[in-house]
């Protein structure tokens, strides 16, 4: 669970200043297909194929190794973006009951939990929450898959000039399991 709430403040702080978390990578895994959408948005497809989902522009890979993938979209220059972290669990290591039960609470002293609901991907469980840290505003989809937690992140900074929910829906709303 302790990497759970590392890869969120990792998010909520790094994706601003892109620092990636402490640990030496090791491989990185096979290169992502960026498909062109018409509406000139590109869609991600996972290197397993297990997912995908969508983004304004091309992601960069902030973060990757074989058990964890850190993706971030600026849309910006304040700060304000989308990112997206997949990170392997172990099989007895977090439950949707303990998901929830760590989101209901605050993660730290400066980010303040405001919205925190139980949702559902298909047949996969998970939470949605709004935060905010230090005037950022923040909104996370938690997705526990059966190996994996998906986290869709999307920052809005406190100096952004325009309000993002459009991409932020589209973005939340693109994410999908695939059929190998």
């Amino acid at each position: 669970m302790k990497i759970l709430l590392f890869l969120v403040a990792l998010t909520l702080f790094g994706c601003q200043s892109a620092a990636p978390p402490t640990g030496t990578p090791t491989a990185a895994p096979a290169t992502p297909v960026l498909a062109n959408q018409d509406q000139g948005w590109f869609t991600y497809f996972a290197p397993d194929g297990k997912y995908s989902l969508q983004f304004p522009k091309a992601p960069e890979t902030k973060f990757a190794t074989p058990q964890i993938l850190m993706l971030a979209c600026p849309l910006d220059k304040l700060g304000s973006n989308l990112s997206f972290v997949s990170s392997k669990v172990e099989k007895k290591g977090l439950s949707l009951e303990m998901l929830i039960k760590q989101t209901t609470g605050k993660f730290g002293k400066d980010i303040k939990v405001v919205k925190n609901e139980p949702a559902s991907w298909g047949e996969y469980q998970g939470v949605k929450l709004e935060m905010e840290m230090k005037g950022n505003r923040v909104w996370v989809h938690m997705i526990l898959g059966k190996d994996y937690l998906y986290q869709l992140i999307a920052l809005q900074a406190p100096k952004a000039t325009e309000d993002f929910s459009a991409q932020r829906q589209q973005f939340f709303s693109s994410f999908q399991f695939t059929q190998k």
